[in-house]
């Protein structure tokens, strides 16, 4: 079987694979619809199985279609990065991201990681910045996807959402903090005379603690600090006797540690996705489609360990 299979058949498959379309993939190769077809008709013979579902809405990748995919992704890119550093021609492929904070010290650390260890020659570019900015700048072909909670509906314009997991807000404070004592079992009346931590107006997680504080009648905080700082509010709880509300993901390690305690408050709406954000008309490049297998198989650490309501 590998005798058989050549350039052509790999470039021709791909092309078909992101483009969804045996038109469109003619146009991208630069070849006619029927040569197109003729290949994939190849490939398939070769392979011995169907690659794509064909639908009314264009061709789909079967389950067998979707493994050889993830294949000949890695192996085009390895031959193209091989070939560029051979010939001492060209600069190291990039891809860049937009890293929202709830992900910066899970995922975003695990995928990159992985992700270099196998193709130390691509650069990764974090981009660290609101999510106003993020989705302006992946809009303009700045970045290539977005990590991090689901983005609010009126900034899902053009932009695909695809969920790796579930994580909730949580209300946590130091361990000697009197509420996060054994058998303290707090309510949100007992922030009222707290010093609370809250996220900045206008970010996502601020809207949905905001929800959740509005469904349940509770006015906002009077005495409050706002930041999207998390290393800030991480610091600020050891030394300050105060509460937090945070995304699980920026402090699972220091519950782990007990050094904070999650306090036990519970509601739907403190429970949101996290996954990829792409630009819905515009394709990964082979590097950044590797970057964001490595951020699937990174999330799976926490597909088994489900938030409890």
């Amino acid at each position: 079987m590998f005798n058989q299979i050549r350039m052509r058949h790999i470039r021709c498959f791909l092309a078909v694979a992101r483009a969804g379309s045996v038109t469109h993939a003619a146009r991208v190769l630069n070849s006619s619809q029927p040569a197109v077809s003729r290949t994939l008709a190849e490939i398939e013979h070769i392979i011995g199985q169907p690659l794509f579902d064909r639908t009314g809405r264009g061709l789909h990748l079967t389950e067998a279609g979707q493994r050889l995919s993830r294949h000949f992704d890695i192996a085009l890119t390895q031959i193209e990065t091989g070939a560029a550093a051979a010939s001492g021609g060209g600069a190291n492929a990039r891809v860049a991201f937009g890293l929202l904070p709830n992900v910066a010290r899970t995922v975003a650390v695990d995928a990159v990681g992985s992700f270099k260890t196998a193709y130390p020659e691509t650069d990764i570019a974090l981009h660290w910045a609101g999510v106003v900015e993020l989705i302006a700048k992946m809009a303009r072909g700045d970045l290539d996807f977005i990590l991090g909670r689901l983005l609010s509906p009126e900034h899902l314009q053009g932009v695909t959402f695809e969920q790796l997991y579930t994580e909730e807000l949580l209300f946590v404070a130091h361990h000697t903090h009197p509420l996060a004592q054994p058998g303290a079992h707090p309510m949100l009346v007992d922030f009222e005379d707290q010093l609370m931590i809250v996220p900045l107006s206008d970010t996502i997680i601020r809207r949905e603690m905001d929800k959740f504080l509005r469904a349940r009648g509770i006015p906002p905080f009077a005495n409050q600090i706002e930041t999207v700082s998390f290393e800030f509010t991480r610091t600020f709880l050891r030394h300050n006797m105060a509460v937090a509300c945070l995304p699980k993901g920026a402090i699972r390690r220091e519950l782990s540690e007990g050094t904070l305690v999650d306090l036990g408050i519970r509601g739907d709406e403190l429970m949101s996705s996290v996954g990829l954000s792409f630009m819905r008309d515009r394709d990964l490049s082979p590097e950044a489609e590797l970057l964001a297998q490595h951020v699937r198989a990174a999330s799976q650490q926490f597909h088994d360990i489900p938030d409890q309501l």
